[in-house]
């Protein structure tokens, strides 16, 4: 049977365009009356494929495709069949009129798609891309979205969606990716969780806000995302080097975090969503409202959002003895308005995060004996409480975003986004002459104000792409008792384009950045700390280039280079002190130099109605690696804690990812992914600190739709991690580094019928065994097991 393929690009305008490339060549379809066209009595055709957003390249749910066409004779009526999509975007019409027939779909959000397309010749497999709809104020992820469709289609990408997450939603961003393929977190207790993309964390991977780069003293390891996990509308990870578009605080990835639309009519409304964690004890609450109808002087109608959510937990629970100190509390709020008009849209966010966290007493003692007694002993004090001693952090995070965009003719859009973000970090010692002072060991205050500036043109002659410039300009202020970084200013401009062109089957991408950045440290005023004052300046270039090819219906395959640059953050160049956070003593090493790494990847998709498979892999070669090297432990008038030296080598990152999903039926649904990082220092031959063990998650579904239950689901999956056996010779701290497997339990409605409302509950237990066990890269491995069992309820709840 004969398969072609076709693209339908849904323009602003009221007519669309449609490019059919078939066996037999390539033909255009104009727009007539259905019974003008012919048709091939006793052949029948099919019709499938998927809609996509056409800025992020993502399914939409629920989409309702209808077909219509002409009857047995001219006499009689059109007849029309109708489906909607299902949770992938997929949709299946078979026993057509091997004639010209109409399709329209329409969705929540999305222009309407209305053309025809010729039947007569062959079979159709169509893949319909629809934009945000002009009376639905779009958004910041709208521009964001497009520039990771470029990277889509040659990058390994996965991405969770509203109601991934409704079920999903952890206790931090981090918890809420860390079984996606290529992705683990470093973890400190049930409060943060860090990303780790490839084996890359920290500054190699960039955490993207609604559009607006995340810059909340993400240098330090425990220093987790501070966002509000309730305002995601979707999460999307690029695994790889994305420097060009992001700068090169992408390095290693990006985790970007959309934000749902503006409204721009009807009354208020919003949700209210619960969560409770019995592992800590937690609850989570969180309340929104939105509206379309708020009339502002000289603004007219606007689109508004505000959310305010909030946390309390206790000690987290290991297996046998609670986590001491490791309760935290949140408090978070948000409000935004927006408009569309003619010329463009404008939107302006103001959000505020706050929280207060305890850190694991026992990583915090007074001398070198009480330091191997806590590596050997489990701690002595584990009852629970809602108390936070000392040690403490307490973290602010204010933002300002603004963004406005364009609309210029041939669909050519210009756009503005201008962030302005206050992080305020006090950490709390628990020794010495601090302890029972409200007096912060350290207070910084990071100030960031950032300028973007994106051009997307049309395409012109097969080429689409978006130009831009970046500014970004820091200013972060040291006022603790005690030292770990000094005062900085930091100083960025960028400017780079990103460019694809489509050729049929084939699609070819690349890029190429230029960064200069310049640091200023200020020089600290104990004559005994390290810390001169002074002017470094970089300048480097980053580039990508890539291809994908359809090799047939449903199979595509990309591979893809690249070149990125990092210069060393202040905090490797000059940290000396206690860590709180990560109860170490760290210093740093003013040589270092920038790192350079040369990258490939390969990606192969695979993507049916029952069937979606993924398998990338990658190497990647990095010049100038930088990295904590573990030394003798360091007594200070604090206490005795691990000590390491911020060092350089040459390394090699190399890994595969593979994710499936299978749906034999209707009512069964299997999903597995795995992943496996070898990390290599090249100057000795052995492995790199801080690589994540090779793991699989597997999980099997059972889903169905009843009446009043909605929408429902059971399910059962586990969590397989290999024994850690690439630990670098030489470590003078023990490292558990055994395997271990977590068995997990969930259930829940997508829709379920509650006080008039859809809802969505879910039901989960993590670690349902009550497993002991230490991951590799949990920071505190070498004091405490892991969590233990966790019962987490989730509910969402419009209304």
């Amino acid at each position: 049977m004969s398969c072609a393929f076709f693209k339908v690009l849904f323009r602003r305008r009221a007519r669309a365009v449609i490019t059919l490339v078939a066996l037999t060549g390539s033909t255009t379809v104009p727009v007539h009356d259905l019974r003008s066209q012919s048709t091939t009595h006793g052949t029948t055709r099919h019709v499938h494929g998927v809609v996509e957003d056409d800025a992020t390249g993502r399914s939409i749910d629920g989409a309702i495709i209808v077909v219509e066409f002409p009857g047995a004779s001219a006499s009689a009526p059109t007849t029309s069949r109708s489906l909607r999509a299902d949770s992938k975007g997929r949709f299946d019409f078979r026993d057509l009129p091997a004639a010209v027939v109409r399709i329209r779909v329409r969705a929540v959000g999305f222009a309407q798609y209305d053309e025809r397309i010729d039947l007569a010749i062959a079979d159709r497999l169509i893949i319909v891309h629809l934009e945000s709809a002009i009376s639905r104020l779009s958004e910041v992820k709208v521009r964001a979205d497009t520039l990771i469709e470029r990277l889509g289609r040659v990058a390994a990408t996965t991405s969770l969606d509203a109601a991934t997450l409704a079920a999903t939603r952890g206790q931090t961003l981090g918890e809420t990716i860390k079984n996606l393929p290529g992705v683990a977190v470093i973890q400190f207790g049930p409060s943060v969780a860090k990303p780790v993309i490839r084996g890359l964390n920290s500054q190699r991977v960039l955490v993207m806000n609604a559009g607006l780069r995340q810059e909340d003293q993400q240098w330090g390891t425990e220093h987790a995302p501070n966002i509000d996990s309730f305002e995601a509308s979707g999460v999307t990870v690029v695994r790889g080097a994305a420097t060009v578009l992001y700068g090169a605080d992408a390095l290693g990835g990006v985790v970007r975090v959309d934000q749902a639309p503006l409204p721009d009519s009807g009354g208020i409304r919003g949700d209210v969503a619960v969560n409770t964690f019995s592992n800590s004890r937690q609850g989570a609450f969180s309340l929104s409202a939105e509206g379309g109808d708020l009339v502002l002087p000289l603004l007219g109608r606007v689109g508004y959002r505000a959310r305010v959510t909030s946390r309390v937990a206790g000690n987290g629970g290991a297996p046998d003895y609670y986590l001491s100190n490791t309760g935290f509390r949140e408090l978070n709020g948000s409000v935004a308005v927006g408009m569309s008009r003619p010329w463009g849209t404008a939107e302006v966010t103001a959000s505020r995060f706050g929280t207060e966290l305890g850190i694991l007493r026992q990583a915090h003692v007074g001398n070198a004996d009480d330091l191997a007694r806590a590596m050997m002993s489990p701690p002595d004090d584990s009852a629970f409480t809602y108390g936070i001693g000392r040690p403490s952090q307490r973290v602010n995070h204010t933002t300002l975003r603004t963004r406005l965009t364009f609309s210029a003719p041939h669909e050519s859009e210009f756009e503005v986004v201008y962030g302005l973000q206050y992080n305020h970090r006090r950490e709390y010692d628990n020794h010495g002459p601090l302890r029972f002072r409200d007096v912060a060991a350290f207070n910084l205050k990071l100030f960031s104000n950032s300028l973007d500036l994106r051009w997307t043109h049309q395409r012109v002659r097969g080429v689409k792409g978006t130009l831009g410039v970046s500014a970004l300009a820091q200013g972060n202020q040291t006022l603790g008792k005690a030292f770990l970084i000094p005062g900085f200013d930091l100083w960025q401009g960028a400017i780079y384009a990103q460019e694809e062109l489509a050729l049929g089957r084939l699609s070819l991408t690349g890029g190429l950045r230029g960064d200069a950045i310049s640091q200023t440290t200020i020089a600290y005023g104990d004559q005994g700390i390290r810390s001169p004052a002074g002017t470094r300046t970089w300048n480097d270039l980053s580039g990508s280039a890539g291809a994908a090819y359809l090799l047939a219906d449903g199979l595509d395959v990309a591979v893809r280079v690249a070149r990125a640059w990092r210069p060393p953050t202040v905090n490797e160049r000059y940290a000396q002190g206690v860590h709180h956070g990560t109860a170490q003593y760290e210093l740093g090493n003013a040589a270092l130099t920038p790192e350079r790494s040369q990258g490939v990847e390969a990606t192969v998709r695979y993507n049916r109605p029952s069937l979606q498979l993924e398998a990338a892999s990658y190497a990647n070669r990095i010049a100038g690696f930088m990295f904590l090297r573990p030394g003798a432990p360091v007594q200070t008038i604090r206490g005795a804690f691990p000590g390491y030296r911020y060092a350089q080598t040459d390394a090699s990152l190399r890994g595969v990812e593979l994710s499936s999903t299978w749906n034999p039926g209707t009512r069964w649904q299997f999903i597995a992914s795995g992943t496996a990082v070898r990390g290599t220092d090249r100057l000795n031959g052995g492995p790199l600190f801080d690589m994540p063990a090779d793991r699989l998650s597997v999980t099997t579904r059972l889903q169905g739709r009843r009446a009043r239950l909605g929408e429902w689901y059971v399910g059962a999956g586990t969590q397989i991690v290999r024994k850690q056996d690439g630990v670098p010779e030489g470590t003078v701290y023990t490292l558990p580094t055994a395997g271990y497997a977590l068995l997990q339990l969930e259930a829940g409605s997508r829709t379920l019928s509650m006080l008039g409302r859809q809802a969505s509950l879910s039901l989960s237990v993590n670690n349902a065994l009550d497993t002991r066990y230490r991951d590799y890269l949990s920071r505190y491995r070498l004091f405490v097991n892991d969590a233990g069992r966790d019962v987490v309820v989730r509910l969402t709840m419009p209304w």
